[in-house]
């Protein structure tokens, strides 16, 4: 039985829509019908300039302490809602500030996320409010007998991204570093003749610290190392919807790195779900501003 919280998506017509936040019958998923996932990542941290990471940031929103970005890729897998698949992921985080109407966040930005799964875009983009875009993910190749875990991701056979980790040593009984929310903004542009009309929702959204193995019911393993990454620049012939966005990390320098890790965990499933995802209202109304 469907219920006022029951989410729809396009297209509407077939009933409620089944993904990590309900099942088909428009009902949550219980924490024991999701299981266990699994996860993947490499992160490669590095001090960029303040500048230029501010002009990535929508009105609202003002750099955390250091201007350090950590970059991550990796893959989840045996995922309850779809069915034990996975998909791979990329993603920068920013630490920022958000200052809204009537609270003020702390937390990581994140300008972009790129997925190897269209369900997981779709769903992502319209509930969330991620600004999700389409990558294909090759296994990470992970030599951990020499200390090497090297990754990659493309579109249509273009290598828009690689990275590459050295030197890794596994950390002792380790476990998760702490997480602060991630905080993302979403923008759905109205529809209209020529763009006409700014857009529908330009709001922020965020909800708990991203899940990284800290459930008491997880098991995590790290290593640390360095690492190095390259944003390979793209014309408009080899990413022609994605190429400024590409070439916007491109053109970040980097000032110092700071480190590297590899880490393996296995988790809850449903701390996966974003289900706790909310708005956070403006200070001011975004629905036609220029960024």
């Amino acid at each position: 039985m469907t219920t006022s919280s029951t989410r729809y998506r396009m297209p509407v017509g077939f009933g409620p829509a089944p993904g990590p936040r309900q099942k088909a019958d428009g009902t949550e998923w219980t924490a024991q019908q999701t299981g266990t996932m699994r996860q993947e990542f490499l992160t490669v941290d590095f001090l960029g300039r303040a500048a230029q990471l501010q002009r990535l940031l929508p009105p609202g929103f003002r750099l955390r302490g250091e201007p350090v970005v950590s970059v991550q890729l990796g893959f989840f897998r045996d995922l309850y809602w779809l069915a034990g698949r996975g998909y791979g992921v990329l993603h920068p985080l920013i630490p920022v500030t958000y200052e809204g109407r009537t609270e003020t966040i702390e937390g990581n930005y994140m300008p972009v996320i790129w997925e190897g799964l269209a369900d997981a875009i779709v769903t992502g983009r319209d509930e969330l409010g991620f600004p999700k875009l389409a990558a294909d993910f090759p296994h990470l190749d992970v030599d951990l007998a020499r200390g090497s875990v090297t990754g990659s991701a493309s579109w249509l056979g273009f290598e828009f991204f690689s990275a590459t980790l050295t030197g890794l040593t596994e950390v002792p009984d380790a476990r998760p570093p702490a997480s602060a929310p991630m905080i993302t903004f979403k923008y759905v542009p109205r529809t209209g003749p020529h763009g006409a009309g700014g857009a529908d929702i330009a709001h922020v959204t965020t909800g708990a610290a991203a899940a990284n193995g800290g459930s008491a019911d997880a098991s995590y393993r790290r290593w640390e190392g360095t690492g190095e990454i390259a944003w390979n620049r793209a014309r408009f012939e080899q990413l022609p919807t994605t190429f400024h966005v590409v070439n916007g990390l491109a053109d970040l320098d980097v000032v110092e790195h700071r480190g590297a890790a590899y880490f393996q965990a296995a988790l809850p499933g449903h701390v996966i779900s974003g289900a706790g995802q909310r708005i956070v209202e403006p200070a001011e109304d975004l629905r036609h501003a220029a960024f």
